[in-house]
């Protein structure tokens, strides 16, 4: 017996059945920017003024918001020094393209500091010690990667927790664009008041050995402008550093961002093809949490 298979089309119009079109009305798939601009009120969550930095540079002002939740001792140092005045002045020192910009030394050649003690570090902390941790998927570094309230983080996978014998799973900062870390001597324990940021992907130099403060939630493109070098011939200065709570409320910038623990922004990262269907992300440091500031969506 010979089993012929028809053309679809045809066999239906041989028994009187009109072929089945496609849904031409069938509400096409959003575009991330779609997403964004439509995403609900309860997706933005504000940036707390007494948990963000000002740091004012030639080519603009960065806000930084603060992470105890990651690293008290060091965020509650950073706004200690903020207070005195400590950093207004100072130079970027030492600048690498595509890697950080580091700045907070007082004698600008990388071997000052401030007169308090130095601060132990404070590089991984235990999931069950911190919340709102939301894993986006795995990478080629990481079993987990994902963000706390915006701030990008690796951690190992939970069920290791009955394994080890301290009953922990470890939960870091990711050294990506825009992070904001402490600088230190050999001696893991040795960070003082320098500091650095991020203008290059580093995670596998830097994660889980410095210690991760902080994240710029605006400003950033003003950083593409600190002059290069060690030492740059001519240094950007910080003209200026400030706790949020302490600028002028007419100064003071409305910024809320995206819940990253929430379904909006992982529609979000679908859509932008960030994260496929096996769950693996391309490339977290390429991602841009994203803000509300004054008013107006910036991604």
């Amino acid at each position: 017996m010979v089993v012929r298979i028809w053309n679809v089309s045809l066999a239906a119009f041989a028994i009187g059945i009109a072929p089945a079109a496609a849904d031409k009305d069938a509400p096409a798939e959003p575009t991330p920017q779609e997403i964004v601009d439509n995403a609900p009120a309860d997706v933005w969550r504000p940036v707390e003024p007494d948990n963000s930095i000002y740091m004012d540079l030639p080519a603009g002002t960065v806000v930084i918001e603060l992470r105890s939740d990651l690293a008290p001792a060091h965020t509650q140092r950073i706004k200690e020094l903020t207070r005195e005045g400590f950093y207004n002045g100072l130079n970027f020192h030492r600048v690498i393209e595509g890697f950080m910009a580091q700045g907070g030394d007082p004698k600008g050649d990388g071997t000052g500091g401030s007169d308090k003690p130095n601060l132990p570090g404070e590089f991984i902390r235990d999931t069950s010690e911190v919340t709102g941790f939301r894993a986006i998927g795995r990478d080629r570094i990481a079993p987990r990667v994902g963000y706390i309230d915006g701030m990008p983080v690796g951690a190992q996978p939970e069920s290791l927790r009955t394994f080890t014998t301290a009953s922990r799973v470890n939960l870091w900062p990711l050294h990506c664009p825009g992070v904001m870390s402490m600088a230190r001597a050999t001696d893991p324990n040795s960070a003082n008041s320098q500091f650095f940021l991020m203008i290059g992907d580093s995670r596998l130099n830097l994660d889980k050995r410095y210690t991760a403060w902080g994240w710029i939630v605006d400003g950033f493109e003003a950083t593409r402008r600190i002059a290069r070098g060690e030492p740059p011939a001519r240094p950007t200065p910080i003209m200026r550093v400030r706790v949020g709570s302490d600028v002028p409320a007419g100064e003071r910038r409305d910024i809320k961002v995206m819940r990253t623990n929430s379904e909006t922004f992982m529609r979000y990262l679908k859509r932008r093809g960030d994260v496929d269907d096996t769950g693996y992300v391309k490339d977290i440091c390429d991602i841009k949490v994203p803000a509300l500031v004054d008013g107006k969506i910036e991604r």
